[in-house]
């Protein structure tokens, strides 16, 4: 009887010692043992929000605006990014996971350039519990800079997911509850996450391959008193091309570009101001951004460059929008740049 003692006593403190660790086990990954359809439901009750746009600049914003709405999932977070290292963007992704929330990362997994250290980068998030996957491959690159959140609320930009982005870039981003613009993202990402074809998605969104060369130069050609744009990169002819006329025709078109371009990016600045438009090279920031501002109406804010690449092959995504107060404050933005930029030709 004595001599069977430790043996029980070890059994079941063996047995006291695998209940604990299959707790801490399920606790810290609950994200991951919950199925899409628990997270269907936790998403159908959640009470349909009012329509409601922002706007964020960046680096005047830092985090709060992108980390905010990832700190207020109630059940998904879907996030298609082209380059994503940021400690305080990683950590809330973690968090979220920590808080139950289904938390899907799609990332490009050879930028241009080969640099973003991306498959490192993917191992940290999977030891975070969040779901990753490399973009589709029918297309040369995920280009595209967006969020959603619990299919209610989206969120595009120009920026990517790094420090740089929040702290020494000119960077834009929209905040939307739209419902026809976050339905679309959301279809958007659910098949390029399961690499499923996507062709024209029903919506109002600026997306490539499929229709922004068409939404550009259109938007392009309605001009009938300014274009005010930034430009890390313009190679694309055809979108020249609609500029020159714009200007042509009397349209005031005034361009941001950093001080640091490229040689080709050059060749069509010099065209571009050869047909009137005004040219200004920042040496402060670094013009990442990618918005343009139509007639002080319409503002487009998204991941395009103005490539044939980024508008014919890459995935890519924008939106376009109205409101005069959000309006105001990209033109508030632009004016400021301008004065602190360097007038000249490019030569």
């Amino acid at each position: 009887m004595t001599t069977g003692t430790p043996d029980l006593r070890m059994t079941r403190l063996a047995s006291v010692l695998l209940v604990i660790l299959v707790l801490v086990s399920c606790s810290s990954s609950s994200s991951i043992s919950l199925s899409p359809s628990t997270f269907d439901d936790c998403l159908a009750t959640l009470s349909p929000p009012g329509s409601v746009t922002g706007l964020f600049v960046e680096p005047d914003d830092g985090h709060a605006p992108v980390i905010r709405e990832i700190d207020s999932a109630s059940c998904t977070v879907d996030v298609s990014i082209y380059i994503l290292s940021d400690d305080v963007t990683i950590e809330a992704l973690g968090n979220a996971v920590d808080r139950g929330i289904r938390v899907r990362v799609m990332l490009e997994e050879l930028p241009f350039g080969g640099g973003g250290g991306q498959i490192e980068v993917r191992e940290r998030l999977e030891l975070l519990g969040i779901e990753v996957r490399w973009s589709a491959s029918d297309i040369r690159f995920s280009h595209a800079k967006y969020i959603v959140i619990d299919r209610q609320t989206a969120l595009f930009m120009n920026q990517n997911l790094t420090a740089s982005a929040f702290t020494s870039n000119r960077e834009f981003g929209v905040t939307t509850t739209d419902r026809a613009s976050v339905a679309q993202a959301q279809t958007v990402f659910d098949r390029d996450w399961d690499h499923e074809p996507l062709d024209d998605p029903d919506g109002p969104l600026i997306v490539s391959p499929t229709n922004s060369r068409a939404r550009y130069l259109e938007l392009i050609g309605g001009a009938e008193r300014s274009i005010d744009f930034y430009a890390e990169v313009i190679r694309d002819v055809e979108i020249v091309d609609a500029i020159e006329d714009a200007a042509a025709r009397g349209v005031q078109v005034r361009l941001i570009v950093d001080a640091s371009f490229d040689e080709v990016t050059q060749e069509f600045a010099i065209l571009l101001y050869n047909s009137g438009a005004e040219i200004r090279l920042a040496e402060t920031l670094y013009i990442h951004a990618k918005l343009m501002v139509i007639d002080g109406d319409l503002a487009i804010v998204g991941s395009q460059n103005f490539t044939s690449t980024s508008l014919d092959d890459n995935r890519e995504l924008a939106i376009a929008i109205e409101d005069p107060t959000l309006l105001a404050r990209c033109l508030v933005i632009f004016e400021r740049d301008w004065v602190r930029s360097v007038p000249g030709a490019p030569t």
